[in-house]
């Protein structure tokens, strides 16, 4: 009866000390998946249209940050595995290519590495998408319609500012690494 009794106060003790201590309340921020290209295995106009996810699946939506001045298109969820199939492990700083002040293309060169997984996720996507995040967030999404080779991209078809922005994006990142 007295070991009882004991392990009654203790449990008792334990609670109320969980209970005095502070509580986080605030949940931390969802990063969103690492940088990098990423095989899109299914989309939607919607959530439901890519449910359930299955072992190995995140849902991430694309919201088609950085149209042309002008367009807009409703987002769309894609579902992608929980790391890039490509990282995006730049060899070198992101060139800009401008017409006048603005950026209108960025050229990435990729280490030989990042290069030889781009070329397989590129030729296993041939006829299907590919997205890109970035700082957690879908920044584009394309279908392949080759394979790429040797790991030099062109980013182009950016909304006005959004070029500079991606730029500075890829420079903060390449330098992060």
């Amino acid at each position: 009866m007295r070991r009882c009794s004991c392990l009654l106060a203790a449990a008792a003790l334990l609670a109320v000390t969980a209970a005095a201590r502070p509580q986080d309340k605030t949940p931390a921020p969802a990063k969103g998946p690492p940088d990098g290209v990423y095989a899109v295995r299914r989309d939607g106009a919607k959530e439901k249209d890519v449910l359930p996810l299955r072992d190995g699946e995140i849902l991430v939506v694309n919201r088609h940050p950085y149209l042309k001045k002008g367009e807009s298109e409703p987002p769309r969820f894609l579902v992608v595995s929980p790391a890039p199939d490509v990282a995006l492990d730049l060899a070198g700083e992101p060139k800009a290519v401008k017409e006048g002040e603005e950026v209108v293309r960025i050229l990435v060169t990729l280490r030989p590495k990042a290069a030889a997984a781009l070329e397989r996720l590129t030729r296993d996507q041939v006829g299907r998408q590919v997205a890109v995040v970035l700082g957690g967030e879908v920044v584009t999404a394309h279908k392949v319609r080759d394979v790429i080779k040797g790991g030099e991209v062109q980013i182009t078809s950016c909304a006005a500012g959004a070029a500079g922005y991606l730029l500075d994006q890829l420079r903060t990142h390449h330098k992060g690494k």
